[in-house]
């Protein structure tokens, strides 16, 4: 007996699925700028308790309370659609692995906004709270694009050695810059190094202890990362998707870098510290597609490009 096929009314359901996924991909990244805004407006603790706010369901407004609220209420509304999405992805047996994943993360996460504000904005709470986050919208990502996928005939070209090297060694370095940007920006260390492209009094390393050292860390990391997606981006030339994927996380990474330079010249204003941020989830985003993707290619065993 010949093998199966997907029917019309298979295809439609999964790409109307992936759709679905990938818009609250969007709100995802949505909420982890809006998180930057309560950052940048110093509203982490405009609502003192959790879940309510000052014993309410709904307090009374400012601005600060106002991004916080907000902040919560899109989390609300974002868990309730993964909720709804993960029922209807259920009964695609190869994908629920995936819908576990993204439920423990997302889980994870609600913890750690509440401890964010129960713990008073300790470092270790806003990290992990930003590094959860992005993991949540990267898996959410994945499974957007296993069910794009899904039946479907996709010809993929051979990934050269050094093209592997520099993909894995992006995501060791971009994960190290989340957590990076994660602790300055716990601990108020984004003018600690108020002068570019030197650090304090003209002075390249004054320092590498205290918020000083913590500044270096995260502006060095991010030289070293964008310098690896760069590598990337020439070694995957010619790999089709896997190659514009990676041109786009390198010119994604100079922006980046442009943006946090602004952020110190002008002293952390709010646009440009949110934009920072939202160039950030897009830049995750950018590099989780590259790595399904070249998890999903066949290797190159010739000699490195």
């Amino acid at each position: 007996m010949p093998p199966s096929t997907p029917s019309s009314n298979d295809t439609s359901s999964e790409k109307g699925l992936a759709l679905a996924w990938a818009a609250l991909v969007c709100a995802v990244t949505a909420l982890i700028m809006l998180g930057a805004g309560v950052r940048a407006f110093e509203a982490g603790l405009a609502c003192p308790d959790w879940p309510l706010c000052f014993g309410e369901v709904i307090p009374e407004m400012n601005l600060e309370v106002a991004f916080e609220f907000s902040h919560r209420v899109l989390a609300g509304a974002i868990s309730l659609v993964f909720l709804f999405l993960a029922r209807r992805t259920w009964p695609h047996s190869a994908m629920r692995t995936n819908v576990l994943v993204i439920a423990v993360l997302l889980t994870v996460q609600i913890v750690l906004g509440g401890l964010t504000v129960l713990e008073l904005l300790a470092e270790w709470t806003v990290t992990s709270h930003l590094v959860t986050g992005n993991a949540v919208n990267a898996s959410m990502l994945w499974l957007t694009l296993r069910l794009r996928d899904e039946g479907r005939s996709v010809e993929r070209r051979a990934v050269p050695r050094l093209g592997s090297f520099a993909l894995i060694a992006a995501v060791a370095l971009g994960f190290a810059q989340i957590v990076f940007g994660g602790l300055v920006s716990s601990s108020y260390a984004g003018l600690a190094c108020p002068e570019w492209p030197t650090c304090n009094g003209g002075l390249w390393v004054p320092t590498w202890n205290g918020t000083v050292g913590l500044h270096l860390l995260h502006r060095f990391n991010g030289y070293a990362f964008g310098a690896i997606l760069l590598l990337g981006a020439f070694a995957l030339r010619g790999t089709g998707w896997l190659g514009t994927l990676a041109l786009g996380a390198a010119a994604l990474a100079g922006a980046q870098i442009a943006v946090g330079i602004a952020n110190v010249l002008l002293a952390l204003p709010e646009g440009v510290t949110i934009l920072h941020s939202a160039l950030a989830a897009c830049l995750v985003l950018t590099l989780s597609a590259a790595v399904r993707e070249w998890i999903v290619s066949p290797r190159d065993q010739g000699v490195p490009a």
